[in-house]
């Protein structure tokens, strides 16, 4: 007897089970079939709307996967990390409002930028400190020192006029000299030209024979 009675429930399980499982491919099919139909219409109208929905779906149902034993881990090390050697100083901000503003010259990037850099300009320095003026020796104009030292001094205007007296035909008898050197460097160029119309004849040198069309 108990032997069917286990038999019986298990041929009901197994009867319902089958009822389900068609149930869910009959549903399945009709699904299939509506979107088949749905597609079928021109410009993909539906097959579009059927995307989108299914991405919006999918955005709505995404949940973000929980962290693992060795992601938590490294996690806990870089913090250990961080604290260990970071150091957290604080740095006060200068505020740029309570500054006057500068009237140099520069350019300015931004607003509340620093200036630019410009070029130094060399001023001239003064004395910081006043000089010592020491008193000097009293000078006896009718001692024979101070004369001495006039003498010494003072140049006689004779002289001056018969040094540049020399130095001016020095420089007449150099300056004869270069233009006496250049004469006859020309000469003996022209002597030279000559000789050689002479031997090879007035073709060979057209700028030469140009020259002696316009003299002529």
């Amino acid at each position: 007897m108990g032997f069917s009675n286990r038999s019986s429930s298990s041929s009901s399980g197994e009867e319902d089970g089958d009822a389900d499982w068609k149930a869910a491919i009959d549903s399945v099919a009709n699904g299939f079939s509506i979107n088949s139909s749905y597609s079928s219409k021109p410009n993909g109208v539906s097959s579009t709307r059927n995307k989108e929905e299914g991405e919006e779906d999918g955005e709505n149902n995404y949940k973000p996967q929980p962290l693992k034993l060795y992601q938590i881990k490294a996690q806990k090390l870089l913090e250990d990390l961080v604290e260990k050697n970071m150091v957290i100083v604080n740095d006060p901000i200068p505020s740029f409002d309570n500054e006057p503003t500068p009237t140099e010259g520069g350019i300015r990037l931004f607003r509340r930028a620093p200036l630019g850099i410009t070029d130094p300009i060399d001023e001239v320095q003064q004395p910081r400190k006043r000089p010592k003026i020491l008193p000097g020796e009293v000078v006896n104009e009718k001692s024979k020192k101070f004369r001495r030292q006039l003498q010494t001094v003072v140049v006689d205007g004779v002289d001056v006029m018969a040094a540049a007296r020399h130095a001016s035909q020095k420089s007449l008898a150099r300056f004869e000299a270069k233009d006496a050197a250049a004469k006859a460097a020309a000469k003996r160029e022209e002597e030279r030209v000559t000789a050689l119309k002479k031997i090879r004849g007035e073709k060979w040198l057209p700028s030469i024979a140009k020259e002696m069309k316009r003299r002529k």
